[in-house]
């Protein structure tokens, strides 16, 4: 079964729960906020040392990522105000994730850890410039969603190395940092390639 299959099996899943939020009056921008709640109570927990319970709240709150579009298909609601403001909310769930990591291997008992940090910081700019490359390149008429590791599986990935602890975050880190930098390159080559040059000699690119 590849992701695409397992995404909408779950949906499949969840669709009770879906319908159980409209009874409640719940709108698909009230279940957005609430799922970005959750994942900044995640970076807290994370932040915390409990890196465990950090990483199921923060699955708990992502969880919501997957109710919101359903419900606004359910109610007739879908626009692309909701697509945006998704989107937006998924990168700020993310990044109160990363937050809530550095200040975990910056002030730990034993020690701060410069590697890790140094680590964060890479996967964070690999994650923007990877979003930024993709949004500049539809701000100039193309698609682009090629990558070695886009959100979804950077994500899961990292998600997974909380559950596991302490010991796997900074190998999961190393090469966090790595892909997503890799992907941005992968991205800028790709979108690039597919762009006229110059239409005569001398012309100046727009900056």
């Amino acid at each position: 079964m590849g992701f695409t299959e397992f995404k909408q099996s779950a949906r499949g899943k969840v669709r009770p729960l879906v319908l159980a939020l409209d009874k409640l009056g719940m709108t698909p921008l009230m279940v957005s906020l609430l799922g970005l709640l959750i994942t900044a109570i995640s970076g807290f927990i994370v932040a915390r040392g409990n890196l465990f319970f950090g990483a199921i709240v923060f699955l708990v709150g992502s969880g919501f990522d997957m109710l919101d579009g359903d419900l606004a298909r359910l109610q007739g609601t879908v626009s692309r105000r909701g697509a945006f403001l998704d989107s937006c909310f998924d990168r700020l769930g993310e990044a109160f994730l990363f937050a809530g990591l550095t200040w975990y291997f910056a002030t730990q008992p034993y020690g701060g850890d410069p590697v890790a940090l140094v680590l964060i910081t890479c996967v964070v700019v690999g994650s923007l410039t990877t979003s930024y490359v993709r949004a500049r390149a539809e701000g100039v008429g193309e698609t682009c969603t090629v990558g070695f590791l886009q959100r979804t599986e950077r994500v899961i990935i990292l998600t997974l190395a909380l559950l596991l602890g302490r010991w796997a975050v900074v190998p999961v880190l190393w090469f966090l940092a790595v892909a997503t930098l890799a992907t941005t390159v992968q991205r800028i080559v790709h979108v690039a390639a597919k762009l006229p040059g110059a239409e005569r000699h001398g012309q100046e690119d727009e900056q």
